[in-house]
């Protein structure tokens, strides 16, 4: 989601606007101003009522983010659609009862802001003296500040029971695979809770077309689509995790002695070279550190180079869990021993070795984006 327009960083994450936001600008213009005949007027409440449902599901995105920060993972931004809203967060194991945790966080958030509006909600209605309940309903048609709190509050309690339903990929879907987890693999449970989602997303088609509304078809796309979508990442993750990083490892049992000069690390190409002492891994040095460093920079050693924050991993470890500790460190390539001594390195390069060894060995293929997202080097 490249193209979308940056809004505002809260706690670090990146809030964005993707541009078929429009589409639902179009829709409010047409349903307050033209629809219900409301003119200019209703077309400005519209537009303020839009803004306040996003800052809703904006509320709903960031609970899933600050509890997934919590956990340890990275949230990489938030994209606001004209379904909803996508967070964007890191892929890490974590437990079924953390997933559900992060999960339910957002519907929570949007259950205690309906709730929060309700004493305001009530005395509207005491004050107007309201007392059936197709005159409160009433309240949805009306653009003054009455129409606006009902309309918040209602959207917000249906943004949470309608996350809760069991349709993967939504909330209540996920909930529902960590429950399916708990007796079964990961793998499983998504295929599982990836059926009964379509299975409810012809239920939502069926009502649509009932109420002749065509948002609830194109949102039961929306989740038939990103549930196959989930289920086929979880499928190449599964895969990931089966393969040794010993496979695709880029052999080189020496390293740099951490006193050799910096030009040292040239010998074999550009290229990022750990730093080892006596076969203990104790830094890294980086292809383009390397370049900018030797550039008049008179006879430097490795020792006053290097990054010492590296943490090499096992040549047990697998393909999956190293590229997912680049990406939480943020550095290009990992050392990988072997009984605590350096063998080689893992770099993101790689990954295309991963790509042509899973074309050959998998009777279903995959595409580079899959294994890229799968890996997490692009966001799901």
């Amino acid at each position: 989601m490249g193209s979308s327009i940056a809004l505002l960083t809260i706690r670090g994450i990146k809030v964005k606007l993707h541009p078929s936001i429009v589409l639902a600008l179009a829709w409010v213009a047409y349903h307050w101003d033209v629809s219900a005949r409301h003119g200019w007027a209703g077309a400005g409440f519209g537009f303020v009522l839009l803004v306040g449902i996003f800052a809703c599901v904006v509320g709903h995105e960031l609970a899933h983010g600050f509890l997934a920060q919590r956990y340890g993972l990275a949230v990489h931004d938030i994209v606001l659609l004209p379904i909803g809203g996508v967070a964007r967060i890191q892929q890490l194991p974590l437990s079924a009862r953390r997933e559900a945790m992060i999960a339910l966080a957002g519907p929570l958030l949007n259950l205690l802001v309906a709730l929060g509006l309700t004493p305001l909600l009530l005395a509207i209605v005491l004050a107007r003296h309201l007392s059936s309940p197709l005159a409160i309903l009433s309240l949805a048609g009306e653009i003054g500040f009455s129409g606006l709190i009902f309309q918040l509050w209602f959207a917000n309690l249906m943004l949470a029971l309608f996350n809760l339903l069991p349709a993967f990929p939504m909330d209540g879907g996920r909930i529902f695979r960590a429950a399916v987890t708990g007796f079964s693999n990961r793998l499983t449970a998504t295929q599982v809770a990836s059926l009964v989602g379509q299975g409810f997303a012809v239920l939502i088609v069926i009502a649509g077309l009932l109420m002749h509304d065509l948002m609830l078809p194109l949102l039961a796309l929306f989740i038939v689509a990103s549930a196959y979508v989930e289920s086929r990442l979880t499928r190449l993750e599964d895969v990931l995790r089966k393969l040794p990083v010993a496979q695709f490892a880029v052999w080189d049992m020496g390293g740099i002695d951490p006193e050799a000069p910096l030009s040292f690390a040239l010998r074999g190409g550009a290229r990022d070279v750990a730093v080892v002492d006596r076969g203990i891994v104790v830094g890294m040095l980086w292809r383009e550190q390397i370049l900018s460093r030797l550039n008049g920079a008179g006879q430097l050693t490795a020792r006053e180079v290097m990054d010492t924050t590296v943490t090499p991993m096992s040549v047990d470890d697998s393909v999956f869990s190293v590229h997912q500790q680049m990406l939480a460190r943020r550095q290009p390539a990992i050392p990988i021993t072997a009984g605590g001594r350096y063998r080689g390195v893992f770099t993101a390069e790689r990954l295309a070795h991963v790509y042509r060894h899973l074309q050959r060995t998998s009777t279903r293929r995959f595409s580079y984006r899959d294994i890229a997202e799968a890996l997490g080097l692009i966001g799901r």
